[in-house]
């Protein structure tokens, strides 16, 4: 009879089972081996990630549109990239059962993912229009991605639990197993978490940070766009204290003789930060965006 591991491993290759089910049983053995960060993982998987923040592996990307009561669909483009893409990034937080029965059918050509209000409201007051119903168009081969994604991270870790030496006897694992699984490197590896624009890097420092020399001009640059709608990206969320203060820091920075690489990227890791309570507001996720570019990821 073969072990859990080698059902786990069996069961990945089989396209037709849902993902849903072999999620299940990966939280079985996690919960067997005591192995907590996998069972997290699952869980999030399993009933959606209701906090925000999904791994990158659940950013997709899509046609941002608005609903014309006469025409149709239309397609939303700013004059700036950095807004355009900001607004085709979609966080998908949904349970992978509710993702599995959307794509189940296979009619539509596209799945709609709406915006949320506040979005819907600076993108009408920015362009100048009046369009209530608004959602980013993707493809159904991102959800298939997304959910092969899984798939596959599930896969990598069976083997590499595997490799250590648990195999698992049914769907029990022994004492020396369960040694192995506490000392082997037995997390699933989903990369970095994102938000609504990216990778927020909230653990990051300016020490971790490698990228070239980030100018005076970038830095007035940002600061200009930024200043005109303070009071709104504090209405939307961000965190009001500390952007004052990584602003004050960042043009402290942008006006001295001699500006600290260091204490500007610190600065400007300490601005995204802050931004990212107002994730849903269309400047700030447009300047988290940037700020990301500056720095360097």
């Amino acid at each position: 009879m073969a072990g859990l591991i080698e059902e786990i491993q069996n069961d990945a290759f089989e396209q037709n089972l849902p993902v849903s089910v072999l999620l299940r049983k990966v939280k079985a053995a996690a919960s067997k081996l005591n192995l907590p960060p996998t069972e997290k993982w699952v869980e999030h998987e399993l009933n959606g990630y209701d906090k925000g923040n999904p791994p990158e592996y659940r950013i997709l990307f899509g046609k941002p549109k608005a609903l014309n009561p006469v025409r149709g669909w239309i397609p939303i483009i700013f004059q700036e990239d950095e807004l355009n893409q900001t607004l085709a990034r979609c966080p998908v937080a949904q349970s992978i059962a509710s993702l599995e029965a959307l794509v189940a059918n296979g009619e539509s050509d596209h799945l709609q993912f709406p915006l949320p209000p506040a979005m819907i409201m600076d993108i009408n007051r920015l362009m100048g229009i009046q369009f209530g119903t608004m959602a980013v168009h993707i493809s159904p081969s991102q959800v298939h991605g997304l959910l092969d994604a899984v798939r596959n991270l599930v896969l990598d870790w069976a083997l590499k639990l595997e490799r250590a030496g648990i195999h698992g006897s049914g769907i029990s694992f022994n004492n020396r197993e369960k040694e192995l699984a506490k000392e082997a490197s037995t997390t699933i590896n989903i990369g970095s978490i994102g938000s609504m624009v990216g990778n927020l890097g909230s653990h990051n420092t300016s020490g971790d940070i490698i990228a070239s020399d980030i100018s005076s001009q970038q830095l007035h640059d940002l600061l200009t766009q930024l200043q005109p709608h303070l009071s709104e990206i504090k209405k939307a969320g961000a965190d009001g204290a500390e952007l004052d203060k990584a602003l004050a820091r960042l043009s402290a920075q942008s006006t001295a003789r001699e500006p600290k690489q260091s204490a500007i990227r610190g600065a400007l890791t300490d601005l995204r930060n802050a931004l990212s309570g107002a994730a849903g507001n269309l400047i700030a996720s447009g300047a988290v965006t940037i700020i990301s570019k500056v720095l360097g990821f």
